[in-house]
């Protein structure tokens, strides 16, 4: 990947859609949480956006290998170095580690590890490696929260029937410029098996579109 990057920087190759960083970097939700930029958000997504976006993304903290003061804490963890969250017990490693930006592991979850699913040795390896590598490849360390299950039909063409799976839903907008306006026009559900934690496209899963609904509430995209 790194040298895709030189390689489309130096203008000897061209990459098709152009790479958006800002829609790559997971660092973007650790960021979000941050607390001295709380006001700014405040003010550049509005108050009611505001509320909306604490909704519904996960607490995020940003493996940042930078020592604390003496006097200072991680903050919602309570612990003043990172090394100290490899030593957490199976039940508090309810947390996911994210890789950011352009990563050859950055998408079909390879990028993603589950810390109460993983031996101590191998959480704690993680984390030592996501320390390591901050320069380069900077990693996110998230609440973990299971998606609500959904029942759905799909077309199994090996028996000729209709079929029902129950499973989770993993949404991706799709959003359109037109005169100069963002619009939210759809969205493409991905229902993965109930038994899978991350949810990401796979053979097993069913994709079916969506419509979107406007309510007092806000936005609800719901699969058809």
């Amino acid at each position: 990947m790194e040298n895709a990057l030189r390689a489309n920087a130096d203008r000897r190759t061209t990459i098709t859609p152009p790479i958006k960083p800002y829609l790559e970097e997971k660092m973007w939700f650790a960021l979000f949480w941050l607390q001295p930029l709380r006001e700014f958000w405040r003010r550049e997504l509005g108050e009611k956006y505001f509320i909306k976006l604490q909704e519904v993304i996960p607490y995020s903290w940003l493996l940042d290998p930078t020592p604390l003061p003496q006097h200072a804490v991680i903050p919602r963890l309570e612990i003043h170095d990172w090394r100290e969250a490899a030593k957490f017990s199976q039940k508090d490693r309810d947390l996911l580690l994210k890789v950011s930006g352009f990563s050859p592991l950055g998408w079909g979850s390879r990028g993603i590890a589950l810390g109460s699913d993983l031996p101590h040795a191998e959480w704690e390896k993680r984390i030592e490696h996501a320390l390591a590598t901050f320069q380069s490849s900077p990693t996110i360390l998230q609440k973990f929260h299971k998606g609500a299950l959904f029942d759905h039909q799909y077309w199994d063409p090996d028996s000729g029937e209709l079929k029902a799976m129950k499973g989770r839903v993993r949404l991706c907008p799709y959003y359109f410029v037109e005169r100069d306006r963002v619009r939210l026009r759809g969205a493409l559900a991905t229902i993965a098996p109930a038994d899978k934690k991350f949810l990401h496209g796979m053979s097993e899963a069913i994709l079916v579109p969506s419509k979107t609904h406007f309510c007092s509430l806000g936005l609800q995209r719901l699969p058809r």
